[in-house]
């Protein structure tokens, strides 16, 4: 339902590099905004490096729309646990207030006989509501000791503009024991959506995630070889007044493969995403009140396609079901041209670079985890988009189009 809440997929995406550079850098700047879900809009952005810790990254953002829609934001990344050094801790959480959401949770009544979600639903059938919306995210990382792992918790990389040249990471030969590096992540997590529709809908999920992470990129806030891969599983137990207990798993695998500079470009990438999800749990149910309740996730949480990371060209949440599958490839080219390049704001702006991005993806959902149905009558979206790396923060935008619409978003970081 609201894309600003998908933004835990940009993890990995804001990481800095680790190496000689400035110690510590601030930069606060305004900007526009505009997402086709919540309209436009103007927010503020503090973005700091080398603060608490050399490699710490954090960004504060404030926004407001148009339309009535407000949020904050806060993110952390590679904090290092002083008491012990393989712990890295990455807090993230949002609080906002938006107007007008297309919600497909519930079913149009212009639709009595069609699950709204579904692969099959019609555009038509959302309701659009005002609502509220808060979550926060507390990842604790253990680097295993493999791998580039094996001497050093951060990479040591050699970057020109923003582009990997050399250093202790992967992209080279797929073995952790030797390279790239691993990690065990365990993530409580919490939000609360609510709908100021005529039934106060309200979805509530508290939990943790446990995963499995192998990054053998070059650099992962700007890969342009090597690979990724993720497996992971959700357990909501119904604490905190959660809407239903439930369980999740999936996995992504991630490569991006290298053709190098050319006339115009500092560097050309081919990136590749596959994503899957399936929640088993789906069908088992309890009774309260003298109600059914399913075990199955929150729309936002579970397998869902959609917004501003899955199938671009649609609405996020779009689709949800019991299983998805995604396939997305995107051609990204990196312009020698950089009219910013000199413009650093006494060292508190450094833009690396402007990329212009060409993409397709496709993918469903089911109402179970079968290879021949999730490649039937598969959605698709195509587009464009331009991106800037601007401290070590990738910023995009996307215009994306699908059967169903044309879709443009402004956003930070790399789908994938």
């Amino acid at each position: 339902m609201l894309p600003l809440f998908s933004i835990a997929g940009y993890a990995e995406e804001a990481a800095p590099p680790a190496g000689p550079e400035p110690s510590r850098r601030f930069l606060a700047i305004p900007y526009p905004f505009f997402n086709d879900t919540i309209g436009a809009g103007v927010g503020a952005v503090i973005i700091t490096e080398g603060y608490i810790q050399p490699q710490v990254l954090t960004v504060t953002s404030v926004l407001g729309s148009v339309d009535g829609t407000y949020l904050g934001f806060f993110m952390m990344r590679n904090y290092q646990a002083p008491w012990f050094q393989r712990v890295i801790l990455e807090p993230q959480g949002s609080v906002g207030k938006f107007s007008d959401i297309k919600s497909y949770l519930r079913s149009n009544p212009a639709f009595p006989n069609e699950r709204p979600g579904s692969n099959e639903s019609s555009e038509d059938n959302f309701l659009e509501s005002d609502g509220d919306d808060y979550w926060v995210e507390l990842t604790t990382k253990y680097l295993l000791p493999i791998g580039h792992g094996k001497t050093s918790v951060f990479p040591r990389l050699v970057l020109e503009n923003g582009i990997y040249v050399s250093g202790d990471t992967g992209g080279d030969t797929w073995n952790p024991f030797t390279s790239g590096r691993t990690y065990i992540e365990v993530t409580p997590f919490f939000r609360k959506q609510s709908l100021d529709d005529d039934e106060n809908t309200v979805q509530k999920t508290a939990g943790i995630e446990l995963a499995l992470r192998y990054d053998n990129t070059d650099y992962r806030g700007n890969p342009t070889k090597g690979s990724y891969q993720l497996v992971f599983v959700n357990r909501d137990w119904g604490a905190l007044d959660s809407t239903s207990p439930y369980t999740s798993v999936g996995g992504e695998v991630a490569k991006f493969f290298s053709l190098g500079p050319s006339k115009h470009a500092r560097q050309r990438t081919f990136a590749f995403n596959f994503w899957t999800s399936y929640c088993p749990t789906w069908d088992s149910s309890h009774t309260e009140n003298g109600e059914t309740v399913f075990h199955r996730p929150p729309t936002y949480r579970g397998a869902n396609l959609g917004g501003l990371w899955r199938l671009r060209g649609f609405p996020a949440t779009r689709f949800y079901d019991q299983a998805a599958i995604y396939y997305g490839l995107e051609y990204r080219h990196t312009l020698r041209w950089n009219p910013l390049a000199k413009r650093t704001w006494d060292g508190r702006l450094d833009v690396d670079w402007f990329q212009v991005v060409a993409f397709g993806e496709t993918g469903r959902v089911a109402p179970a985890w079968n290879l021949s149905t999730l490649h039937e009558d598969m959605k698709w979206s195509a587009g464009a988009g331009i991106r800037s790396m601007v401290n070590h923060v990738v910023i995009r935008v996307d215009l994306a189009a699908s059967s169903e619409d044309v879709i443009a978003q402004l956003f930070i970081g790399h789908p994938f």
